[in-house]
C-alpha cells in the first residue's frame, strides 16, 4: 500500500494507555504492516529489528505494543484487525481501478482499430476512382471526399463506415496507416471473391479529381476485372497513346466473356486494346449488338481490308509469332452494308 486511512479520534481512543515511546513503536510496526500488506512475524527479535529497538526500554515497549495490538493468530503471525480491514479495502479498490483502466484501454484500442479500418476503407475506395487524399487528412474531410466522388450520398457513406466489423479490422490490421502519396502498393493481390478497392497511391493530375486511369480501372472492375492498378505503367502508356477508358472496360468485359475467360484480364485488356488502337480498330461494346450504339469501325469492310494487308505484310516478313511479330488479339465480325 502506498497510503492508508488514518482516523485520529479512533487512534487516540485505542491508545490512551501508551507512553511516548510506545506510540513510536506502534507507528513503526503499523507502517511495516501496511507497507508489506501482511501480518507481522511472531518473533520478538524480528520485531525489535523492524521497530529499531536497541535499549532495554525500547524492547520492553515493543513487547508491550505487540502483545496488546498485534496478537498471534492461528496462522502463527501477529495480526491487527484494523490493518487487515484497511488492506482488504485497498486491494479491492486497486483491483477495481485496474479493471476500469483495462476496460478503458481495451475500448480505446478497439476505437482506434475501428477508426483505422474505416480510414483504410475510405482511402482505398477513393483510390479506386483515382482520388488520392493526403495522408494527414482528417476523418471529416476524408468522409466528405468519399461522399463527393464515390457514393454521392452521405447516408450511404455512413452505412458503409458502420459496416466495418471486427473481422474487417483483423483483415486490415496489416495495412500501414499514414501513407504518403507517390508510394505504389499496387502489387498487393486482392481476394478475387470480393471487389477490393485499388491500393495504388499513384497520383495523376489533380488529387481532387477523377483521372482517366482511375476511370479506366473503375470501368474494368465493373466489367468483372477485380485486380486493377491505376498506376500500372502499361495502363498509363495505353492512355497516353489515346486508348479510352471505355475501350479498356469493353475489352476487359470481352476477355472475361470468353470460354474459358482470360487468366489475367487486366494485362490482357491493356495489351489487346493497345494493339487494336495501333491498328485502328476498337472493341465492340459487349452490351450492344447493333443500332446507334454499335461500333462503326470494328469488322467494317475497310477494317477487314486493312487486316488482310497487315496479314500479307507479316507473312512476307516471316509469319505471325516470329521475331518482331505484332499479333493483334481481336475477333472480326462481318458487317452488311
Amino acid at each position: 500500500m502506498i497510503y492508508f486511512e488514518m482516523y485520529p479520534g479512533d487512534y487516540l481512543k485505542d491508545t490512551t494507555r501508551l507512553g511516548l515511546t510506545d506510540h513510536g513503536v506502534y507507528f513503526k510496526l503499523m507502517l511495516a504492516y501496511y507497507s508489506e500488506e501482511q501480518a507481522l512475524p511472531e518473533s520478538l527479535a524480528e520485531l525489535y529489528v523492524i521497530a529499531g529497538a536497541i535499549t532495554a526500554s525500547d524492547k520492553a515497549a515493543v513487547k508491550k505494543v505487540a502483545e496488546r495490538y498485534f496478537p498471534v493468530a492461528e496462522d502463527g503471525l501477529r495480526h491487527s484487525k484494523r490493518c487487515d480491514e484497511q488492506i482488504s479495502k485497498a486491494q479491492g479498490r486497486i483491483a477495481e481501478g485496474q479493471g476500469r483502466r483495462d476496460a478503458r484501454k481495451s475500448n480505446e484500442t478497439e476505437r482506434q482499430a475501428r477508426t483505422r479500418a474505416r480510414r483504410t476503407m475510405l482511402f482505398e475506395e477513393l483510390r479506386a476512382v483515382g482520388v488520392v487524399p493526403e495522408g494527414l487528412i482528417t476523418m471529416a474531410e476524408l468522409k466528405a471526399l468519399h461522399v463527393t466522388h464515390v457514393t454521392h450520398n452521405e447516408s450511404v457513406t455512413n452505412a458503409a463506415m458502420s459496416r466495418v466489423t471486427d473481422r474487417d479490422m483483423s483483415r486490415q490490421s496489416h495495412v500501414k496507416v499514414g501513407v504518403k502519396t507517390g508510394v505504389n502498393t499496387g502489387n498487393q493481390t486482392p481476394d478475387p471473391k470480393s471487389i477490393t478497392p485499388d491500393t495504388s497511391l499513384h497520383t495523376q493530375g489533380s488529387l481532387g479529381g477523377v483521372t482517366d486511369a482511375g476511370r479506366a480501372c473503375l470501368l474494368m472492375r465493373q466489367a468483372g476485372c477485380h485486380s486493377t492498378n491505376p498506376s500500372h505503367p502499361e495502363l498509363l502508356a495505353a492512355l497516353e497513346e489515346g486508348v479510352t477508358p471505355e475501350a479498356l472496360g469493353h475489352t476487359a468485359a470481352e476477355g472475361l466473356a470468353r470460354s474459358p475467360p482470360v487468366s489475367n484480364p487486366f494485362s490482357w485488356a491493356i495489351k489487346t486494346a493497345r494493339n487494336r488502337h495501333a491498328a485502328g480498330a476498337t472493341p465492340a461494346n459487349p452490351d450492344t449488338t447493333g443500332g446507334p450504339n454499335a461500333n462503326p469501325q470494328f469488322g467494317s469492310a475497310e477494317h477487314v481490308a486493312e487486316q488482310r494487308r497487315l496479314h500479307e505484310q507479316r507473312a512476307a516478313a516471316g509469319g505471325f509469332g516470329g521475331s518482331g511479330g505484332d499479333v493483334i488479339e481481336g475477333e472480326f465480325q462481318c458487317v452488311q452494308h
